[in-house]
């Protein structure tokens, strides 16, 4: 309990460090959601400051922090998208289940989304073979037949059937997500909005139920104190989806002497 009252001031609280100064939100800041007009613009500039410009989203949890009095002058953001399915990592025992239970099926996934198709239409076609309606041969499989209107009536709802299940399974798979796009304007800096919101971001990630707590994030190795408060700690195992950004995020860094780390936390 104590531990947990601990790590919840800690979201809470925003604490100064080397990237910013310990200030409250400045009076004349206000944090909104993203809106779809917010995009551009945030990947305009993520790429003129050589950070990855993709992937940004209204309809992920993204949070802009703009003037009190105008609303379209962007002062900083932050983002958590998803970036897998946890279920399918390649160290699964990190996570709430190494393998996932398909809710549907009551069968286990194997290290795939591909499995998971697979399991589901192991189910569809049980239920073909169990389907009463005839399958229409000779005449009654002429389109105009009521073999054939029934035949395929019966085909059109299996393939609803399937991707409804499918859907079911990926809303309840517990995903790996990443905190991205964490951005100051340069003359807005060290007043505690970059803090802000991130907390506020990580915050409502708990708040919308999200089904997966592990909040994967890549930052320069000279950040990842700022980023401690946060509970983020070094991660040797970068998960697939980030491999590439990775990669050239180091061959970017590399030229300007930093070095690109993969941090993640959990929350709770």
């Amino acid at each position: 309990m104590e531990r947990q009252f601990f790590h919840f001031l800690l979201l809470n609280v925003v604490i100064g460090c080397s990237v910013e100064a310990l200030n409250a939100l400045p009076k004349c800041v206000r944090i909104r959601s993203g809106r779809p007009d917010d995009e551009l613009r945030i990947a305009f500039t993520m790429a003129k400051e050589l950070m990855n410009p993709l992937g940004i989203s209204h309809e992920n949890n993204l949070l802009v922090a703009c003037d009190v009095n105008n609303s379209r002058e962007l002062i900083g953001w932050a983002q958590i998208r998803s970036i897998g399915y946890a279920g399918y990592s390649t160290d699964p025992d990190r996570f709430e289940d190494g393998d996932v239970s398909l809710k549907s099926t009551g069968r286990r996934a194997g290290p795939s989304k591909l499995s998971m198709e697979r399991e589901v239409d192991d189910l569809m076609w049980e239920e073909f073979e169990e389907d009463p309606t005839p399958f229409p041969n000779g005449f009654a499989s002429l389109p105009w037949s009521k073999e054939y209107s029934a035949a395929s009536k019966a085909a059109d709802d299996r393939l609803a059937r399937r991707k409804e299940l499918l859907q079911v399974e990926l809303d309840n798979t517990p995903k790996l997500w990443e905190l991205s796009s964490v951005y100051v304007v340069p003359s807005w800096r060290r007043r505690g909005i970059g803090s802000e919101l991130v907390r506020q971001v990580l915050n409502r990630h708990v708040a919308n139920n999200q089904i997966g707590r592990d909040i994967y994030a890549l930052t320069l190795a000279k950040n990842l104190n700022w980023y401690e408060q946060f509970g983020f700690k070094c991660e040797e195992k970068v998960p697939e989806a980030m491999a590439f950004e990775m990669t050239a995020g180091n061959a970017i860094t590399k030229l300007i002497g930093e070095q690109l780390v993969c941090i993640r936390t959990r929350l709770r």
